[in-house]
């Protein structure tokens, strides 16, 4: 399928030359704007190229995948590292954001005890029946 999609960027960034050209020949466009355009249509078609070999890539990958699977089935389930160490190190470094937003928000000349007996809700509201 992302060869079809780079089938299509390619020939979007043909047509989108043919455009500019077809703009510059007809005077509506100045050769200073050009390279801009040029640029554009030559992400186009490079981006074409790119997703037809990421789909080629995919292809084998997901061949060589399916053989993997056969073979693995036979194996015991390995635990997935990557993914803990990633969870670990996100759990860590929020841990941390969170001890340092903590310790940021009290305010300089008060103690620990008297910021937590302050962050105490209690039901006093406000309640005023007309409002001016």
């Amino acid at each position: 399928m992302n060869a079809k999609i780079g089938q299509h960027m390619t020939l979007l960034g043909i047509c989108a030359m043919a455009f500019y050209g077809a703009m510059l020949a007809s005077g509506k466009l100045s050769i200073d704007v050009m390279p801009q355009f040029v640029v554009s249509a030559a992400i186009f078609l490079t981006s074409g190229r790119i997703m037809r070999r990421a789909a080629r890539m995919m292809a084998r990958d997901s061949e060589e995948e399916q053989e993997e699977e056969k073979t693995r089935k036979s194996k015991p389930i390995d635990a997935d590292w990557p993914f803990l160490t990633q969870l670990l190190n996100w759990t860590a470094a929020l841990l941390v954001v969170g001890a340092m937003a903590i310790f940021l928000m009290k305010p300089i000349g008060l103690s620990w005890s008297d910021a937590f007996s302050s962050a105490d809700i209690s039901d006093d509201h406000f309640f005023s029946e007309h409002i001016p």
